[in-house]
């Protein structure tokens, strides 16, 4: 009788151990699969604010403002601007899209004495109301990858006389990086502080601080008739 005892106790503790085992299996796999779709909730939630800022930008009533003498495209005409990078944040809530008293301007060496620092992102300057996602645009003019004439429009003359000038078309590059701060740890100075650098420089910034972050770009051509000044 005591070794059947002995026996059921055994098979007992090897019965619990099997469940604990089993329990714990469960459990871990409920965590992975929790983080995984969290994971693609964030990454969903950063592509959608991305994407918003570049319908904007897509938007033809936003590309025929901006290539106005203020507008974001016009920038660029300027041969003295053709290496800045031009930077603003994303806000849906705002009235105006862009504007120039609201943007800053990266210099080829990294400084933004140019045109202030009221166009990069705050920490509390979100995108959307859900107060939850940063999203700011960087714009800048392609000038290494343009084709010869590729900027010349179809149907022109670059002989054409001075009473009718061709269009003047830019190659622009868009890049729209979308960060969620409240599934990190950084601070606000340390989520702004990556926010001034140029946009080649700020996905590795992000991932240093662990921050859950998006990065879009797209390439356009735009452009406008000059008018001569006579």
């Amino acid at each position: 009788m005591r070794r059947q005892l002995g026996s059921a106790l055994i098979i007992v503790l090897v019965m619990l151990v099997l469940i604990v085992s089993i329990g714990t299996w469960a459990i871990k796999s409920g965590v992975l699969g929790l983080r995984l779709a969290t994971n693609s909730q964030v990454q969903a939630l950063l592509l959608e604010n991305s994407n918003a800022a570049l319908f904007n930008l897509e938007d033809p009533k936003q590309v025929a403002r901006q290539l106005a003498a203020d507008g974001m495209y016009s920038y660029f005409n300027d041969a003295n601007n053709a290496d800045d990078e031009l930077v603003f944040c994303y806000r849906a809530s705002q009235s105006t899209f862009f504007s120039m008293q609201n943007a800053s301007v990266i210099d080829p060496q990294g400084g933004t004495t140019k045109n202030g620092v009221n166009g990069f992102c705050k920490a509390t300057q979100y995108a959307t109301g859900r107060s939850a996602v940063l999203s700011q645009v960087y714009l800048r003019k392609n000038i290494n990858n343009a084709d010869p004439l590729s900027l010349v429009p179809k149907g022109t003359s670059l002989g054409a006389s001075l009473t009718s000038i061709p269009m003047v078309l830019n190659n622009i590059s868009a890049t729209v990086i979308s960060v969620l701060p409240s599934f990190s740890s950084a601070t606000s100075t340390q989520i702004e502080n990556c926010f001034r650098k140029r946009a080649a420089e700020v996905s590795a910034c992000f991932m240093q601080w662990n921050i859950p972050f998006n990065t879009q770009k797209a390439d356009y051509t735009v452009g406008a008739n000059p008018q001569l000044i006579k």
